[in-house]
């Protein structure tokens, strides 16, 4: 593939998704593996993310290879991703979302932000997640 061609993979997705809510909907669904063909190569992340209410906090960074090695110590049944509010400037897109259980009660919630490349692929993604703070989904 050329430089500025999209790829098919990228750009054809349902009308009206967002690039997170796409991005989500691959890793919470039956193959999270998929979502990393919205990712591309050169990725570089960092992953900041809370389990409780206390100041500790775990940080995760690197690459495309580090995403999926992420991707497979999650423990990915029973919840997924909602994004709530989205916004884009430029090549870079922001998402407030919380993640919930299949009961729809709230776990924590995320912002997420990522700058996307000319073919429409993740390629610098930074999130952060914590239980504490909720923000009104507008639902």
């Amino acid at each position: 593939m050329t430089s500025g061609q999209v790829d098919p993979a990228v750009r054809d997705h349902p009308p009206g998704k967002t690039f997170f809510e796409r991005y989500f909907e691959l890793l919470d669904g039956s193959d999270p593996h998929s979502s990393l063909d919205l990712v591309a190569e050169d990725l570089e992340f960092s992953i900041q993310w809370a389990a409780d209410g206390s100041r500790k906090s775990s940080q995760f960074v690197g690459g495309r290879d580090e995403l999926r090695g992420f991707i497979d110590a999650g423990d990915t049944g029973g919840w997924a991703h909602y994004v709530l509010h989205s916004g884009v400037s430029g090549g870079v897109e922001f998402a407030l979302g919380e993640t919930r259980w299949d009961s729809g009660e709230r776990i924590g919630t995320f912002l997420a932000v990522a700058e996307l490349d000319e073919s429409g692929r993740m390629r610098r993604y930074m999130v952060a997640r914590s239980p504490v703070l909720a923000f009104p989904s507008g639902q």
